[in-house]
C-alpha cells in the first residue's frame, strides 16, 4: 500500500433528503422562539392597555337606611298601583367633581337601596321598549339611565347595582369612548355588558354639542338646531341639517356594530333640547320626526306638558325622565318617583289631599287654600287662581266623572271652573258664573249656555273616548267631541276660580271629586263574538296585547305560553268582540310556578276600567282590580304551596267568584261591569321560566 493510498480520502456519504416536515418544524421552532421572545412585550402591552383602558373599580360601603324612612317608603309605595307604568330616572356622572350632575357613590348607593327596599325592580331597555310598543306595564319599576357614558359608572356604579339586583341603562357618545379620564373605554363597556347589568343605547356619535347658530355667534345644540355657515354666511338648509344629523346617527350605529353591541332602540336628546327648541322651518324635517325613523323612543328631561313613561309618551314617541342631580334629596327621589306614577282617575275628595295639587298661577303660595274659601283673597292684585291635580301622574286619563260645586257665585261676574284632559294637547275647560256656562278648548270658545241664575251650581264633566260632556244642575247639557288621535286628548284634571273687579268676592269649591266610569273602553272593532262561540286555546285565535298588537304568546291546543325575553305578558282574547260578555264562568290550570317570584293570572271582565285580574304564585292568591296598565290589590288569601294551581272565575251581572284548587276564595261585589278574557304571566328574573296556562276554557251561565 503506498502512503498515497494509505492516506486517502474517504468517499463522501449522500446526505439524506429533507421533507416539508423538516422546514416546517424548524419554522415551527423560530416562531416559537419569537413568541417567547414577544411574549413579555405583548403582556406588557396588554397590561398598559388594561391600565388605560380598565379602570379599577371601587367597592363602595353599603348604607343602612333608616327603619322610619324605610317603612314610610313601604307605605307610600303601597298606597299606588300594584302595575303602573314605569317611571323613567336620569341620571349623569356617579363620583366625587363638582359637577351639580355627579351623584357621589354614597348617595347613589343610599337611593339604590331604598328602591331595592321599596320593592321596586328596574328594567332593561328591551322590557323598557316592550312596555311602550303595547306590552303590559310592569309592577313596581323604574328605568334606570345614564348619559354620556362618564367612566363613574363603571368604577363606582356598577358594584353598587350589583350589590342591589339594579339594570343601568346608559346614552352613549359614541365619538367619545375611550376619551380618558372622563369617559368610559370600549374594554370598560364590553365588561358591563357581560355583567348582564347594563346596556347601551344612543346620545349621539358626536353632536352633544353646541355651535353658533345664527350670525351674532349665539350657540345652541348642534343636534337641535341648523348649524351658522359663517364662510357662506347662511344657515344651513333643511336638506343639510337633515343629511348631517342623519349621517351622525348612522356613524353612532357602526360604532355599537363595530364593538358587538346590539342596535340602540332608544335616544336621549343632548342638553334635553327637543323638537320645541330648535330653528328648524315649519313646515320641514322635525327633529322628533328624524329620531322616529330610527329609534322607538325618545328621552328628554323637559317637556311642555307632562310625557312621563304613559300610553301617551308612547303615542308621542318621546318620554319625560326624572333628573336626579348631586343635590336631590333621598326623600324627595323617593316622593317624586310617587308622585310620577301613574294612577287610576279615582279619588272621592281630591280637595282633602293638597300636596297632589300643584298651583300654576304663579299668585300666591303653593296651596289650594283660595279654592276653598279658607283664604278668600290670594293676594291684593290677583284676579285668577288655578291648580292642577296629580299633574305628572294622570297622563292616561281618560273615561271618567268629575263632579264640583262652586259657591259663592253672588256677584255675577265672577267664575269657578273645571279643566279635564290637562296636559294634553286639546285641554277643555268648563266655567260657571252666577248666570252662565262656557265650554272652551285651548281657549276657544266651542259652547255656551245660560243657566238659571244662582249662588252655587253643580258641574258633571264626563270624559269618554274623545268626547267631553258637561252638565250643569242636571240640566244645561253641552258636549265637544275633539278630532285628535285619543292619545292626543288623554289627562287629569285642574280647578280654576277668578274674579273681574277689585274687591269682589272669590268663589269656592264646596265639593270636588273624580271617578272611573266603567264599561267606555272602546275595543278593536268588529262583530261581537257570544260565550259559546270562544275557544281560547284555538292557535288561531286573536290575542292581543294592545290595539293591534299580537300578544307575545306561543298558543297550542295543550298550552298558552309567554314568549320573549321580558318581566311580564299579557294578552286578550278578541278584544273589542267580547266587551259585552257576562254571565259566564273561566277555568284553567296555571303552571310552572317555581318560585315566589313567578306568577300567572287569568282576568275577567276585560274591557272594562274595574277588570279582574286572578293572580296566583306558587302559595299566594293575589287579585286585583283595573285595566292592564293600572291595578290595585284588592285581596290576598295563602295557598297550599304547589307549581300548580286549578282557577275558575264565575262572572255574572252583580258578583266575581273566585276559586282556587276547587275551593271558594273570595267573592266581589260587582256593579254590572263587563268584558271578556286575557291571561298575563309574570317573574322577578328573566332565567326563570314563564308560568304557562293550560285547559283554558270559558263557559257560558246563560247569558253572552
Amino acid at each position: 500500500m503506498t502512503p498515497d493510498e494509505s492516506f486517502a480520502a474517504p468517499s463522501p456519504r449522500r446526505r439524506p433528503r429533507r421533507g416539508p416536515g423538516h422546514y416546517a418544524a424548524r419554522a415551527g421552532l423560530v416562531l416559537l422562539a419569537l413568541a417567547v421572545l414577544a411574549l413579555p412585550f405583548y403582556a406588557a402591552t396588554e397590561y398598559y392597555l388594561y391600565q388605560k383602558y380598565v379602570s379599577t373599580q371601587v367597592d363602595t360601603t353599603a348604607v343602612d337606611l333608616a327603619s322610619a324612612d324605610t317603612s314610610a317608603w313601604a307605605a307610600q309605595v303601597n298606597s299606588l298601583p300594584a302595575t303602573s307604568a314605569p317611571v323613567v330616572l336620569a341620571y349623569h356622572d356617579i363620583g366625587y367633581n363638582k359637577s351639580d350632575y355627579a351623584v357621589t357613590p354614597k348617595a347613589f348607593e343610599a337611593q339604590m337601596a331604598a328602591l331595592e327596599q321599596a320593592g321596586y325592580r328596574s328594567l332593561t331597555t328591551d322590557e323598557f321598549a316592550d312596555y311602550l310598543k303595547g306590552g303590559p306595564a310592569p309592577p313596581r319599576s323604574v328605568y334606570i339611565t345614564f348619559d354620556d357614558g362618564p367612566n363613574g359608572l363603571w368604577v363606582y356604579g356598577d358594584r353598587i347595582l350589583a350589590r342591589h339586583h339594579m339594570h343601568g341603562t346608559v346614552f352613549l357618545i359614541t365619538g367619545r369612548v375611550d376619551q380618558r379620564p372622563y369617559y368610559l373605554s370600549w374594554k370598560e363597556i364590553q365588561r358591563m355588558v357581560d355583567s348582564g347589568r347594563w346596556d347601551f343605547q344612543d346620545h349621539t356619535h358626536d353632536l352633544h354639542r353646541r355651535a353658533a347658530v345664527d350670525a351674532a355667534g349665539h350657540t345652541a345644540s348642534m343636534l337641535a338646531n341648523r348649524l351658522w355657515l359663517k364662510g357662506e354666511n347662511r344657515l344651513e338648509t333643511p336638506e343639510e341639517y337633515k343629511t348631517r344629523v342623519s349621517a351622525d346617527i348612522e356613524r353612532s350605529f357602526v360604532d355599537f356594530a363595530d364593538h358587538g353591541l346590539a342596535k340602540p332602540q332608544v335616544f336621549a336628546f343632548p342638553f334635553s333640547e327637543a323638537t320645541e327648541k330648535v330653528n328648524l322651518p315649519k313646515p320641514g324635517p322635525s327633529l322628533q320626526g328624524l329620531m322616529d325613523h330610527y329609534f322607538t323612543a325618545t328621552m328628554t328631561n323637559e317637556s311642555s306638558r307632562p310625557l312621563t313613561a304613559s300610553r301617551r309618551a308612547a303615542a308621542a314617541r318621546v318620554v319625560q325622565r326624572l333628573e336626579v342631580v348631586s343635590g336631590t334629596k333621598l326623600d324627595r327621589l323617593m316622593s317624586d318617583i310617587a308622585r310620577w306614577t301613574q294612577v287610576a282617575p279615582s279619588d272621592p275628595a281630591p280637595l282633602a289631599h293638597p300636596e297632589l295639587w300643584e298651583r300654576n298661577d304663579g299668585a300666591g303660595p303653593a296651596d289650594i287654600d283660595a279654592f276653598t274659601g279658607k283664604r278668600p283673597t290670594p293676594s291684593v292684585s290677583a284676579r285668577y287662581v288655578s291648580a292642577d291635580y296629580r299633574d305628572m301622574s294622570s297622563a292616561d286619563w281618560t273615561g271618567y266623572q268629575v263632579d264640583a260645586t262652586v259657591g259663592n257665585l253672588g256677584d255675577g261676574t265672577n267664575q269657578g271652573g273645571v279643566q279635564v284632559r290637562h296636559g294634553s294637547v286639546e285641554p277643555v275647560d268648563v266655567s260657571v258664573s252666577q248666570g252662565s256656562l262656557l265650554l272652551s278648548v285651548k281657549g276657544r270658545h266651542v259652547g255656551e249656555a245660560k243657566l238659571t241664575p244662582a249662588v252655587s251650581h253643580h258641574v258633571r264633566v264626563t270624559v269618554k273616548g274623545r268626547t267631553t260632556t258637561v252638565q250643569v244642575d242636571d240640566t244645561v247639557t253641552l258636549h265637544h267631541t275633539s278630532r285628535l288621535p285619543a292619545a292626543d286628548t288623554t289627562g287629569g284634571i285642574g280647578i280654576r276660580v277668578g274674579i273681574n273687579r277689585s274687591g269682589a268676592a272669590w268663589p269656592r269649591f264646596t265639593a270636588l271629586s273624580v271617578k272611573a266610569l266603567t264599561g267606555v273602553f272602546t275595543g278593536s272593532g268588529g262583530t261581537q263574538q257570544s260565550v259559546s262561540a270562544a275557544h281560547l286555546m284555538d292557535p288561531a285565535a286573536q290575542w292581543l296585547s294592545a290595539p293591534g298588537v299580537p300578544a307575545p304568546f306561543h298558543i297550542s291546543r295543550a298550552a298558552i305560553e309567554p314568549t320573549g325575553r321580558t318581566l311580564s305578558a299579557y294578552g286578550a282574547y278578541q278584544p273589542g268582540r267580547t266587551e259585552g260578555w257576562t254571565g259566564y264562568t273561566v277555568t284553567g290550570t296555571v303552571r310552572r310556578l317555581s318560585g315566589s317570584g313567578v306568577r300567572g293570572a287569568i282576568w275577567v271582565r276585560v274591557g272594562s276600567a274595574l277588570a279582574i285580574s286572578v293572580q296566583v304564585g306558587r302559595d299566594q292568591l293575589n287579585v286585583l282590580s283595573g285595566d292592564a296598565d293600572n291595578q290595585q290589590v284588592v285581596g290576598t288569601r295563602a295557598l297550599t304551596a304547589a307549581d300548580s294551581h286549578r282557577v275558575s272565575v264565575t262572572v255574572t251581572e252583580g258578583s266575581t267568584v273566585i276559586a282556587v284548587d276547587g275551593s271558594t276564595r273570595m267573592t266581589l261585589m260587582a256593579k254590572s261591569e263587563t268584558g271578556g278574557v286575557a291571561y298575563s304571566a309574570y317573574r322577578d328574573m328573566t332565567r326563570h321560566s314563564w308560568p304557562t296556562v293550560t285547559d283554558l276554557v270559558v263557559t257560558s251561565r246563560g247569558s253572552s
